[in-house]
């Protein structure tokens, strides 16, 4: 009777100790399972904003496209006064009246000159420009 028992209270033995054993580990195992999807959720969110940081320009190429949109705004403005001027002076050198009957071809080679007067103003700022960048 002492090896049965022996053997029932080994058996009751192995029968607690497994039961122990999983009724600890089922909670971690479903804690686990309740984990793994969170944290997959917050790696793509953290992925997602650090693509969208990624795409979008940093603050050096938006400072560098700030200058360059307000240097083109004053190489267009200078551009204007400078036609304004060249056509203020042509005024100022025909009198009035002498403008009016001036021949269409001579009014079209005026129109010409101030033209490529204002390209080469224009290239002109242009190189002025580069050195700056």
């Amino acid at each position: 009777m002492n090896v049965t028992h022996s053997l029932l209270v080994k058996s009751g033995l192995l029968l607690t100790i497994l039961t122990i054993d999983l009724a600890m580990y089922s909670p971690v195992k479903a804690e686990i399972a309740q984990k793994i999807p969170q944290t997959q959720q917050q790696l793509e969110t953290q992925n997602k904003e650090l693509s969208k940081q990624l795409s979008s320009p940093t603050s050096q190429q938006q400072w560098e496209q700030f200058r360059q949109r307000q240097d083109e705004q004053m190489l267009r403005q200078q551009q204007r006064l400078e036609e304004f001027r060249l056509q203020n002076q042509i005024r100022q050198q025909q009198p009035l009246g002498q403008m009016r009957q001036q021949p269409f071809g001579q009014f079209r080679q005026n129109q010409l000159l101030i033209q490529q007067r204002q390209q080469m103003e224009v290239l002109r700022l242009q190189q002025q420009l580069k050195p700056q960048r």
